[in-house]
């Protein structure tokens, strides 16, 4: 079994969900009492996160500290747990010279929407990534039209990550997520480009087919890490 690497702690409370969906499939695909090989470094994101909305040119440093201490460790393969921060890894991936099989999570979703026929998807994510377009190009690229939502709906899109991010899941939100979606109902599918939305938004409450980053990730490293005991 290969060794599946995760960068997170971006936010603490959505890379639990990296490690139960990988845990998860190796339990479907090994049986027995299989669990995934994993290589986790958990790093402190107050630095990064401070900067997002008036220090961007400084991140993609900070994530390329992070990202060469972490692939010292010889993980066979990355996934980054964060959405937002792809933005960050497009910029410095060339320059890192990485070459282990990296699971992106908006290639991944972007594949993912065109292989169930997707033509107008509805992108949920950080304010930042709804505004600024980086996370959509990869939907645009293939053809799909990108939704994004009104500024009152980003704002309370945002609110709620924030106090997911925390820790804080409200059943609230649950409902408020139900209503707001409603409001569209023009698309094929919602994008959960967020780690923390799929902890207040699932199939109960979303009137519309739900295409999740972390799940499109974590198949894709499943496959590549458990495919040699599978076959």
């Amino acid at each position: 079994m290969k060794t599946i690497g995760l960068l997170g702690g971006t936010s603490w409370p959505s890379t639990f969900s990296y490690y139960d969906a990988l845990n998860r499939a190796a339990q479907k695909y090994l049986g027995g009492h299989h669990s995934a090989r994993i290589l986790l470094y958990s790093i402190d994101y107050h630095p990064i996160k401070n900067l997002y909305h008036d220090g961007w040119d400084k991140i993609p440093a900070l994530l390329e500290q992070e990202i060469r201490f972490f692939l010292d460790k010889k993980p066979d393969c990355f996934i980054l747990c964060n959405n937002t921060l792809h933005r960050a890894l497009d910029q410095i991936r060339e320059g890192l010279n990485i070459t282990i099989p990296v699971f992106h999570a908006g290639h991944l979703a972007a594949e993912e929407a065109q292989h169930t026929g997707c033509k107008t998807v509805l992108l949920l994510g950080t304010a930042f990534t709804m505004e600024d377009g980086f996370f959509a190009k990869y939907f645009e690229a293939k053809g799909i039209r990108v939704v994004i939502p009104s500024y009152e709906d980003r704002q309370e899109i945002q609110k709620i990550k924030t106090e997911l991010a925390r820790g804080n899941i409200d059943p609230a939100y649950s409902e408020i997520f139900s209503t707001m979606l409603r409001r569209y109902p023009d698309v094929d599918a919602i994008i959960l480009a967020c780690t923390e939305l799929p902890l207040a938004i699932n199939e109960h409450n979303s009137p519309k087919p739900l295409i999740n980053p972390i799940h499109c990730q974590c198949a894709a490293s499943a496959k590549f890490a458990f495919g040699d005991v599978i076959s």
